[in-house]
């Protein structure tokens, strides 16, 4: 998803003006007229950044930036304030306030597009730094249940099986076989987890991306066979490919980017309901850039729960544990890609995987 931008600023034309700036630098813009509506804007949107003019009706852009900072679901985004007031202690106050940088008008719209790179850079490397350590506090946390679950599940699911062995009646094996089937399912889970806790750093070297995307699309494949609907109907889904011919090697560890690209597949294969689609993709988005692109015509995502898909257990498949998608994210971050998503409800999703050439490579 692009980075979202919240412009707080009383006059249309500097509204419009900033608006252009931010989507012709690539991302989206949103608007409010004064400092209330930006304070609810921000609330609801979450921008990425906030650009806060200082001189407003109502509420001013100082007690505006100090509302923000006060609240939990605001405090973490970089403001920017915009005034014409330069003198020291107007600098200090919006400082004082909370505001992450001071810009004085008339200001370049090259310094705004500058300095809100950087900002946008800061709070990647601190987002980064959050996730890593999330991921190692999960990491001890499923390592404690998983060792707790192991030994108990092993003992049900073989007294599940002699019960079913020994029943003479077929409604006991048919409880005992329902038992087994949920043994498996947990193991599954559990198999889940140990990858989760299995990935180390990837070891990086010059790659071919489409060999990989290859592999994970046959392994992917052999899922097909065992899809059911809601109604109990197998599933008929087929599995694309658009590679893009003797594209340029990008920087790989192969076994753990073949996982990460596995679950990406897997999860838009199970997105789709009945009949559908899922089609593999490699692009030259520019000179250093090749992306691998997932598309699935499946249900699609809401854009709150796109926020959160790749955090551990956001799921409502028991089958995947949730974990997935976060362990496809970790990989990639390994492998200094980056992933956007879009989608919309009822109109399928689009994963976009984007990975830096190998220094040398040409590109033809």
């Amino acid at each position: 998803m692009k980075p979202r931008i919240l412009i707080v600023d009383d006059n249309e034309s500097n509204r419009m003006l900033l608006t252009a700036k931010m989507e012709a630098d690539g991302y989206d813009a949103d608007v409010a007229s004064n400092g209330l509506e930006g304070i609810n804007k921000a609330e609801g949107l979450h921008p990425d950044l906030i650009l806060l003019d200082v001189m407003m009706p109502q509420l001013d852009g100082f007690e505006t930036c100090r509302r923000l900072k006060a609240k939990d679901e605001t405090r973490y985004i970089p403001v920017i304030m915009l005034t014409a007031r330069g003198e020291l202690e107007d600098k200090l106050m919006g400082l004082e306030v909370g505001a992450e940088d001071y810009i004085v008008k008339p200001y370049s719209l090259v310094e705004i597009s500058a300095r809100v790179r950087s900002l946008l850079a800061v709070r990647a490397l601190y987002a980064r730094l959050r996730e890593s350590e999330k991921m190692a506090a999960l990491g001890e946390m499923v390592d404690g249940i998983a060792h707790e679950i192991r030994n108990p599940l092993t003992t049900v699911g073989g007294m599940a099986r002699r019960l079913y062995e020994a029943a003479q009646e077929d409604v006991h094996k048919r409880y005992a076989s329902t038992i087994m089937s949920s043994v498996k399912r947990m193991e599954r889970m559990m198999a889940r987890i140990d990858e989760y806790k299995g990935i180390l750093v990837s070891t990086l070297k010059p790659g071919d991306l489409n060999a990989v995307v290859e592999q994970a699309a046959k392994e992917a494949a052999l899922l097909l066979e065992d899809l059911v609907d809601s109604t109990g109907k197998r599933k008929s889904i087929v599995i694309n490919t658009n590679l893009l011919p003797d594209a340029p090697p990008v920087s790989i560890d192969a076994i753990n980017l073949k996982m990460a690209i596995f679950n990406v597949i897997q999860n838009a294969v199970e997105a789709i309901e009945s009949n559908g689609a899922v089609t593999l993709e490699t692009v030259l988005l520019d000179e250093n850039t090749l992306a691998l692109k997932v598309t699935d015509d499946g249900v699609g995502m809401s854009e709150e729960f796109v926020k959160k898909i790749f955090h551990p257990f956001s799921t409502s498949k028991m089958t995947g544990a949730g974990l997935g998608l976060t362990i496809s994210y970790r990989i990639i971050q390994d492998h200094n890609g980056v992933v956007e998503v879009e989608s919309r409800e009822g109109q399928g999703t689009t994963f976009t995987i984007k990975f830096v050439l190998t220094p040398g490579a040409l590109v033809s």
